[in-house]
Formats: C-alpha cells, structure tokens, sequence
C-alpha cells in the first residue's frame, strides 16, 4: 500500500510542474509577442501617421492651439418658436507662442466674440447645410480677429458642438 499511496503523489507534483511550465510558456509567449508586434506593427503605423500629419502643412511647429472653455448660449428663435441652446466646445490656432500668450492673457474678448456671434444664430442657420458650420468658424474667426485688430486667430476647430 506504500508504493500506491507515492505514486498519486508523484502525479500530482508532475500535473502540477506540466502546469506550472503552461502557464511560463503562455505568458512568455503573449509578452514576446507583444512586445515583438509592438516593435514592427506600430513604428511602422506612427511613422506614417507622422509623416501625412508633417506633409498636410496643416500645423507647423510654431503655432500653438489654445483651448477655451466650453460655451453655453441661448440662439435666437427660429421657425419653431422654442428656445433653444447650443453648447460649443473650441480651440483657437494662433500663430505663434506670443500670439498664444496674447489670447490666453485677454480670454474675454474672444470669448465675447463668440457669444456675441452664437447669440445671433438659430438653429437653422447652423445645421442647415453642409458647409453651415465651417461658415460659423470663418464668422468666429474674424470677430474675434476684428475685437483683437489683428489676425491672431489663424484657424478655429469646434471639438465639440450640441444644439438643444
């Protein structure tokens, strides 16, 4: 009965090593795979990335994009007779840091700009067409040039834009 009872013990520890060696070998495999795909896949995918974001001429290095705080104004009545709002977050593309500084130091005024604009617009204006908001950003963007008396806004992206 002696040599009976060793041997389930010996399975045992030899099911639990065969385990144990799984579970190296499992883990092993997914981080080396990883870490390979990772080295490969994804340098690759970002150097393109780099490369179309570089030669779109979009943004150079000297300018700077501001955010500004998220805007909740009432428009102006449309067809339907309710009111109704319209909640904008944006960022403004400055030319360069000192004209970053400059707008980031006087906020106000183009956060008036802004309101002042959105105030006179309904709904209908905005979502109507297709190019409706790419013309809210051109209007936004030369009020708040006008109330600065220079171009210090170069470009500005609505990142986010709910009319209620």
């Amino acid at each position: 009965m002696v040599a009976n009872e060793t041997k389930p013990k010996k399975e045992t520890k030899l099911s639990i090593l065969l385990i144990v060696i799984v579970a190296v070998l499992a883990i092993g495999g997914s981080v080396g795979g990883t870490v390979i795909a990772n080295q490969f896949l994804v340098t690759k995918n970002t150097a393109g990335t780099k490369e179309s974001t570089t030669s779109s001429g979009k943004i150079s290095e000297d300018e700077v994009i501001v955010a500004m705080d998220e805007f909740l104004v009432n428009l102006a009545q449309g067809k339907s007779n309710t009111k109704q709002y319209i909640r904008v977050k944006m960022s403004l593309l400055t030319n360069n840091e000192t004209d970053s500084e400059k707008l980031t130091k006087n906020i106000a005024v183009a956060r008036d700009s802004v309101v002042n604009i959105l105030r006179q617009k309904k709904s209908e204006d905005i979502l109507s067409a297709a190019d409706s908001v790419s013309n809210l950003k051109k209007q936004l963007k030369e009020a708040i040039n006008t109330e600065y008396g220079t171009n210090i806004v170069k470009e500005v992206f609505i990142t986010d834009l709910v009319i209620q």
